[in-house]
C-alpha cells in the first residue's frame, strides 16, 4: 500500500493510445506514479503507438505493462493503485457487421471492463474513470444532446461501449464502485488515431492525394480538442463526482465539408475530394450539451477548430508528414 507522503498511484488503461498518451503526462506532470497498460493490439500502426510510448517511458515515474486486459494478472498490478482510467477499447463505428468483428469489440471493450472492474473492485480504488462515445446517441439525436438522451447504438463499438456503461453502473449501484463516466464526441488533435478524418485529410491534403468524403459532407459534428479531453480527465481526478455521466466536447461545431476548408487552409492546399456512399453506423449530427460538465467540473474549453488542425498538422509533420 502507497505511504502517506508517497506519490499518488494511477493506472491507464491503452496508455500507447490517442487520448490515454496524453492522459499519462498530464498526471505525471502533477507527481503522480503513473503504470501505463497496453495491449498494442492491431487497431493501427504499432510504430505510431511505440512513438507515444517513448515520450512517456522518459519519465522515471512511468511504468508500462505490455499486455491484454484479459491476460494481464490484475491483482498484483493494481495493488496500491488508486485511480483507474479505463480508456482502452477498440474504436471505430465503420469495421464489418461480421462474426468476427464483434467478437474483438466484444474481447477488448466489454470483457475487458468487466475483468477490469472487478479488480478494482478487489484493489479498493478510489476511482474508476471510464471513457465512453457520444456514438450511443445513434444517428440523428435532438441537438444539443443532453447526457438523459435516450440511447440507440449503431455500431458494434457503440453498442459495446453502451453495455460498459451499463456494467460499470451496476457495479456502482450495487458494490461501490467508484466509477465517473465521460462521453467524448469526435477527437482530433495531435497523436490522433490514423483511421479518423483530421488525420487521414491533413495526410491527403499535404500528399496531393484524393480524401473521401461519406455522404453529401453536410454531416455536422462536435469535435473535442485531445487537451480537452485530458483536462476533462484532471477534472473528475480532483471533483470526484462518483456515480456521475459527463458529455465531453470542445465546443465547435463543423460540417465535414468545412472541416476539410479548415484543413486546406492550414496545409495550404486544395484537398481532392472523392464522394462516397454515406455508411450506415455515421452519425448524421453530434452536439453536445456540456451544461452539466461545466457545472459540476468546472470544465471550461476554448481550443478552436484552427488551433487544434494546426496542433495536428504540426506533429504530422513531425513524424515525416511529406
Amino acid at each position: 500500500m502507497p505511504q502517506p507522503d508517497s506519490p499518488p498511484v494511477t493506472l491507464v488503461t491503452g496508455a500507447a493510445g490517442f487520448i490515454p498518451s496524453h492522459l499519462c503526462e498530464a498526471l505525471l506532470a502533477r507527481g503522480h506514479r503513473v503504470i501505463g497498460l497496453d495491449g498494442l493490439t492491431d487497431t493501427y500502426d504499432q510504430r505510431q503507438k511505440q512513438a507515444n510510448l517513448d515520450v512517456l517511458q522518459r519519465h522515471a515515474a512511468f511504468e508500462f505493462v505490455h499486455g491484454h486486459l484479459l491476460e494481464v494478472d490484475l491483482d498484483p498490478l493494481l495493488d496500491g493503485v488508486q485511480h483507474v482510467f479505463h480508456l482502452a477499447a477498440r474504436a471505430g463505428v465503420r469495421e464489418g457487421w461480421t462474426p468476427t468483428n464483434f467478437d474483438n469489440y466484444m474481447r477488448d471493450n466489454s470483457r475487458s471492463t468487466q475483468r477490469l472492474a472487478d479488480a478494482a473492485l478487489r484493489a479498493g480504488v478510489d476511482l474508476f474513470s471510464f471513457a465512453s462515445t457520444s456514438s450511443i446517441y445513434g444517428f440523428d439525436p435532438a441537438l444539443p444532446t443532453p447526457e438523459d438522451h435516450e440511447l440507440e447504438p449503431r455500431s458494434f463499438y457503440a453498442m459495446t461501449k453502451l453495455l460498459d456503461e451499463h456494467l460499470l453502473s451496476a457495479y456502482h449501484r450495487l458494490f461501490g464502485l467508484p466509477v465517473v463516466v465521460l462521453r467524448y464526441y469526435t477527437l482530433f488533435g495531435p497523436r490522433q488515431r490514423p483511421d479518423m478524418l483530421v488525420h487521414i485529410g491533413l495526410k491527403a491534403i499535404a500528399a496531393g492525394a484524393p480524401l473521401t468524403v461519406y455522404g453529401d459532407g453536410e454531416q455536422t459534428r462536435e469535435l473535442t480538442y485531445v487537451g480537452d479531453a485530458v483536462d476533462a480527465q484532471v477534472r473528475v481526478l480532483d471533483a470526484r463526482p462518483i456515480g456521475q455521466t459527463f458529455n465531453i466536447g470542445s465546443g465547435p461545431t463543423a460540417s465535414v465539408n468545412e472541416l476539410i476548408e479548415e484543413m486546406e487552409r492550414v496545409v495550404g492546399k486544395p484537398a481532392r475530394r472523392v464522394y462516397a456512399k454515406a455508411h450506415p453506423a455515421d452519425q448524421l449530427h453530434s452536439q453536445a450539451d456540456t451544461s452539466k460538465a461545466r457545472r459540476l467540473l468546472g470544465f471550461d474549453p476554448s481550443t478552436t477548430i484552427r488551433q487544434g488542425i494546426e496542433a495536428e498538422f504540426a506533429w504530422l509533420q513531425g513524424m515525416g508528414l511529406p
